[in-house]
């Protein structure tokens, strides 16, 4: 090999090296590009969705009047007025009263309160103290954790307390509260959002009740389709479906009912935001299709249903024992005004004949007719999901039954 050939060789292996090092740097750029771009992704995904100011509400399918007359509507609900003003007014009977009659709601009755005073009691401590006195542990828990201002309410703590985690909070959504709402601490005001980011904030896939937490975010979270924990999980409303589906049907309270309600809003709400899977969705009807025959097979003639209503399960049959605390009568009414409550929201296709409807429906009109007034204080709150579901299979609003009646008078 000549001097030229030489010359030659060793440029062109020059430039063979300096193409690979070119190569090299372009890829090296390229990945930390699609690495950054990654980790924007990453953050921006574990980013908090910010919810909505005002609350989506959602409206019952149905206007059936075989299911319950308007005079037996007008006559139940005036039975049913929210008579707290005697003695003092346990939290799960005013949460429950409240999205029952909603924030709108007025009675001549002297012993019922508003729908704005069961709002007070629930988010303006001077009214908590007025109704409990000052020796009552507040209801209302403000804190600060990370420089973020968050709002509890005392939960399973006795008849001032809540009754379940995030119950409260989804009571308040379903009669339209917006985070903007004042709400007086203890300590101070703060916007019912503090309460929004602490119920957030403590979410969980491993809580016990999923119910009333998943009732929150379809109402204030409808537009997101994923977020993450505190604790770094991922959440999709396909999971959070899974997991309310997974129980024993019977497990939970109220018979497992309220599960069954978050099942039937979350197609509800699906129908227009569409964060569902196709096949989540399946799986939801499939499911609720499922617990319906079960129901259509275990309606007593009469037609309520008891604690008994799931039947024999994969796992086994029911205990022997599945009554409540209150006896078979209370048992009767919760099972039954829960069913037809969910049944409202559900999809043509998950609900039963039209017999069985009817036949519940009336069965809860003749009960609560029977009913004294210690019973119905007794019973109250079963007896709000009773009085919801009738109004539902009406679509109408349960106050404006109760003041057109007053009209009229």
């Amino acid at each position: 090999m000549n001097d030229n050939e030489k010359t030659i060789t060793a440029w062109t292996r020059r430039g063979a090296v300096s193409v690979a090092l070119v190569a090299q740097l372009l890829v090296a750029g390229a990945t930390a590009t699609w690495g950054v771009h990654r980790y924007q992704v990453i953050q921006a995904e574990k980013t908090p969705p910010q919810p909505v100011l005002e609350p989506k509400r959602y409206e019952p399918r149905y206007d059936r009047a075989e299911v319950v007359s308007d005079e037996q509507l007008q006559r139940t609900l005036l039975k049913l007025q929210p008579r707290l003003r005697i003695g003092k007014p346990q939290i799960n009977h005013v949460d429950h009263a409240l999205r029952f009659w909603g924030v709108e709601a007025k009675f001549t009755d002297k012993n019922s309160l508003s729908g704005e005073e069961m709002r007070r009691l629930l988010l303006d401590h001077r009214s908590f103290v007025g109704a409990w006195g000052k020796k009552t542990k507040p209801f209302l828990l403000p804190q600060t954790r990370d420089e973020v201002e968050l709002l509890a309410f005392r939960t399973k703590s006795g008849a001032a307390t809540a009754s379940h985690v995030d119950h409260t909070l989804a009571a308040l959504a379903e009669c339209g509260t917006p985070l903007d709402y004042p709400v007086l601490t203890p300590k101070g005001e703060l916007p019912l959002r503090a309460a929004f980011d602490q119920a957030f904030h403590e979410f969980s896939l491993n809580q016990v009740e999923y119910e009333w937490s998943t009732l929150v975010f379809l109402h204030y979270l409808p537009h997101a389709e994923s977020w993450f924990t505190t604790e770094g999980q991922r959440v999709t409303w396909d999971l959070l479906a899974d997991r309310m589906m997974r129980q024993r049907l019977a497990h939970g309270v109220c018979f497992g009912q309220h599960r069954l309600h978050a099942l039937a809003l979350m197609l509800l709400a699906d129908e227009e935001q569409h964060f569902l899977s196709a096949d989540a969705r399946q799986r939801v009807i499939s499911y609720l299709q499922d617990v319906t025959k079960r129901l259509v097979a275990t309606q007593h003639a009469d037609g309520y249903w008891d604690g008994r209503w799931p039947g024999d399960e994969a796992d086994g049959p029911q205990p022997e024992n599945v009554s409540g605390p209150l006896g078979p009568v209370a048992d009767r009414l919760l099972a039954t005004g829960h069913t037809l409550e969910w049944w409202a929201f559900a999809p043509p296709e998950v609900l039963p004949p039209e017999e069985t409807i009817v036949r519940a429906g009336q069965w809860l009109v003749q009960s609560i007719d029977k009913l004294s007034d210690s019973e119905v204080r007794r019973y109250y709150t079963f007896l709000t999901h009773a009085g919801r579901s009738l109004a539902l299979w009406r679509s109408r609003r349960p106050a404006d039954v109760v003041a057109a009646s007053s009209s009229s008078n």
